[in-house]
């Protein structure tokens, strides 16, 4: 009697232990509900606006100040397109429900704007990621990179005008 016990619990165990591995804390494609992004101020004339972006592709701007359109404005777009914006920022996404502060790089321009991007999946957890566009390390200058194409690609550059 001791071993089929024995053998139920190890099995058990097992089972367990297998779908926690399989847990993932970073989102699928299928799993993204949203990308935002914020584009903060900086001690001059730097754009300030914020950027939704929907699964469906639908882009929710909103320009704050020193960008060429102020106040929202909304375009459809599609699956491809956010899924293609996904797939530009995946290698700076946080795991979900993680925010990751600006890098500590020298040397650092104090002048530049701050960018933060937040992940959404359908659960409504998040992933935060904060970035210091005055880091000029090369993991810095790369991530700016990657972040200011992103007017460009989502076809809102006009409203920018970065």
């Amino acid at each position: 009697m001791r071993f089929p016990t024995t053998c139920f619990a190890v099995s058990t165990l097992a089972l367990m232990m297998t779908g926690c591995a399989q847990q993932h804390t970073t989102t699928s494609a299928n799993d993204l509900a949203e990308i935002r992004y914020e584009v903060g101020p900086c001690y001059g004339t730097c754009p300030v606006y914020s950027v939704e972006v929907k699964a469906d592709g639908t882009t929710r701007y909103m320009g704050e100040r020193h960008t060429a359109v102020e106040g929202e404005r909304m375009q459809s777009g599609s699956a491809t397109a956010f899924l293609s914006l996904q797939e530009r920022l995946a290698p700076i996404q946080p795991d979900m429900g993680t925010t990751q502060q600006p890098l500590d790089c020298e040397p650092r321009a104090t002048d530049l704007p701050h960018y933060t991007v937040t992940w959404v999946n359908q659960n409504g957890e998040q992933a935060v990621l904060e970035h210091d566009t005055g880091c000029h390390s090369e993991s810095g200058r790369e991530r700016t990179e990657i972040l200011r194409s992103l007017s460009a690609e989502l076809g809102i550059e006009n409203w920018v005008q970065e």
